[in-house]
């Protein structure tokens, strides 16, 4: 779904008066009309057999968009018979089996487990031990949750069978399936990325929270995401970052606003189960001869049935507020201050500052889930579904569907749906964190002031500095040069909707003008967001016109062509990236080493920095592991 992740979003500048709080909410008629849209544009078009891209799932994307579409339809009343769902059902549970990337893995077990049907419990258990596999050890998920999968296996899964008999529990062929993954993991070369980030993680997290209903023991897993969110968040702001640390660096990226949502879902599971563990009663005392029997191992995370139930029963009485719950406060707090800073601004939540997740409708799809499942109806004193639903109703196009940040118009229309019918995907998890009595007063306000569990903001007032004009050479008049000098001079919105244009758009000279602007542009934010731009263009090019890119005179198409390499997961550019070891630009060389470690999870070097003959002797060390493993 979302690529090497930073897009730019942006939105017509009309929309910022939306934001003025004396602006009237959007009516429920208008949030039904545009709904109906909406729905009529997504039917339409999965009716014919495809999706807004022509029926084939894109190559960015893949089943993601799809797995939107289905979940948005069911979620606003389309019912599972409807020609539409029909298809779409088939295409999911088609691509499920081949799937591992983690994006498209945990939306198409979130359509699957939505959709209800008990022919899909096998492909819904083998989807969830993919993504326990997939976990790194930090409690995260980076793109991909295996490195491959073969026909073989793909067969062999096909021909598990549902049985009424094994509900609730994990079918054998799954679990015997689950520990050959563990094994593949555990060889060399089988570990997979160890980078992770919080995007992929909060879907992740989703999907195995449904998993647990399906008969998938996920407390393992559930175990390490709350260690994660607990120890990394930024007692400055409340919030997380986008991702740890990149290879040889020390920098951690600051974090969108999306990030907040992603950190408080996943500490919603946290809550979720210390409130299942409040009101079980306790286990009576074994005998003697009976202690430890059939006792999971503690490290086998296929150990076990899961998804049992507790009997409902009176909450006990209020308790005091634990560490869980101050991280939960400080991530509300930071996340209404942000709310708060956008729309007295001016600038509102659709207004993209430079990033994926900063400004566009997967924030505010990720907004509605914590609105959602924490029951809030204020988030930094204002009404997040009326100030959504009024900019959604506003931004939609004239034939249904939105075209709002860097997603194509199915994906975009799919999150605006789900924002207007405040779905609620995991009303087992709410059901848990709503319950707790402790836990809801925090978030109504009583007791410590949110904004008391931040530090103190300076007084000293914010200087915005313009970005400096640069000016590129254009004596012959070329196109691509006068696209890219277009979008060196425009700043703010105007330059988040240029940036778009030049990464979406076909045509060479599209691709020529991110090359020429990440070239001029000095180091900064602005040029690692034309760098990721031109990365992500690069990754809808195919493996000959990437492997003549990587031999380019220009450095940063260069670079660029070998990120897109690892981006698209493909595995033959492994030697073409290796040759790229060498290059004389520590960019590319960078570049090149990371797409490596992404394709393959292993290391040989070289070092940021490196010398040539440094960058010669690691390169021979991934001739010979390659080598090796071709055999």
């Amino acid at each position: 779904m979302v690529g090497q992740c930073v897009r730019a979003g942006g939105v017509i500048a009309a929309l910022v008066a939306v934001w003025i709080p004396a602006a009237p909410a959007a009516s429920p008629d208008e949030i039904d009309k545009a709904i109906q849209g909406g729905i009529a544009v997504l039917k339409a078009k999965y009716a014919r057999g495809g999706g807004l891209g022509g029926g084939v799932p894109s190559e960015s994307y893949g089943i993601g968009p799809t797995c939107l579409s289905g979940l948005a339809l069911l979620e606003n009343g389309v019912p599972p018979n409807d020609d539409a769902i029909k298809t779409i059902t088939q295409l999911v549970r088609e691509a499920a089996y081949r799937e591992l990337r983690t994006y498209q893995i945990s939306l198409c077990l979130m359509y699957l487990d939505r959709l209800g049907d008990p022919v899909d419990e096998p492909l819904i258990q083998m989807l969830a031990v993919r993504l326990i596999v997939g976990q790194t050890p930090n409690g995260g998920w980076s793109y991909n949750c295996l490195n491959s999968i073969s026909e073989d296996d793909v067969k062999w899964l096909k021909a598990i069978k549902p049985n009424s008999q094994a509900t609730g529990k994990l079918y054998p062929e799954i679990e015997k399936y689950g520990q050959a993954l563990l094994v593949a993991k555990q060889q060399p070369g089988g570990a997979g990325p160890q980078m992770d980030d919080n995007s992929n993680t909060q879907f992740a997290v989703m999907a195995v929270w449904m998993a647990r209903k399906h008969g998938v023991d996920v407390e393992r897993t559930l175990d390490l995401v709350e260690r994660r969110f607990m120890a990394t968040q930024d007692a400055q702001t409340g919030n997380w970052s986008y991702s740890g640390p990149l290879p040889g660096s020390t920098t951690i990226t600051p974090g969108s606003p999306s990030m907040y949502c992603a950190g408080l879902i996943s500490m919603a599971t946290a809550v979720a189960r210390r409130e299942e563990r409040r009101v079980k009663p306790p286990s009576p005392t074994p005998m003697p001869e009976e202690a430890g029997k059939n006792e999971p191992k503690p490290t086998d995370p296929f150990a076990g049935t899961g998804g049992s139930k507790s009997p409902d029963r009176k909450p006990p009485a209020k308790r005091p507020a634990d560490a869980r719950d101050v991280v939960i406060q400080r991530a509300f707090a930071g996340l209404g201050l942000t709310m708060a800073d956008k729309i007295r601004s001016g600038q509102g939540l659709l207004v993209a500052q430079g990033g994926h997740g900063q400004g566009d409708l997967y924030f505010l799809w990720s907004l509605e889930r914590v609105g959602v499942v924490y029951g809030v109806d204020k988030i930094g004193g204002f009404h997040w579904y009326d100030i959504g639903s009024t900019l959604i109703v506003r931004s939609q196009s004239p034939n249904g569907s939105w075209d709002i940040g860097g997603y194509n118009a199915e994906v975009n229309t799919a999150f605006a749906l789900l924002f207007l019918a405040k779905s609620n995907l995991a009303r087992d998890l709410s059901s848990k964190v709503q319950k707790d009595p402790t836990n809801t007063e925090l978030r109504a306000g009583k007791g410590p002031s949110p904004v008391d569990l931040l530090p103190s903001r300076p007084t000293t007032p914010v200087v915005v500095v313009p970005p400096p004009v640069l000016t590129l050479p254009n004596p012959t008049g070329d196109r691509s040069i006068a696209m890219a000098a277009e979008l060196l001079k425009s700043s703010g919105e105007e330059w988040n909707k240029q940036l778009a244009t030049l990464r979406d758009a076909k045509g060479s000279e599209y691709t020529r003008a991110l090359v020429a602007a990440a070239t001029a542009l000095e180091p900064g934010e602005r040029k690692k967001a034309a760098r990721d731009a031109l990365a992500e263009r690069l990754t809808r090019m195919t493996a000959a016109t990437l492997r003549a890119m990587l031999k380019s005179d220009e450095p940063e198409l260069r670079r660029a062509a070998a990120l897109a390499c690892a981006m698209k997961d493909d595995k033959n550019h492994i030697p073409d990236l290796i040759a790229v070891l060498t290059d004389p630009e520590d960019a590319v060389t960078r570049a090149a080493h990371a797409g490596l470690k992404s394709l393959t999870g292993c290391d040989f070097g070289p070092s940021p920095g490196a010398s040539a003959g440094q960058k010669a002797l690691a390169a021979t060390a991934w001739q010979d592991w390659y080598a090796k493993v071709k055999k």
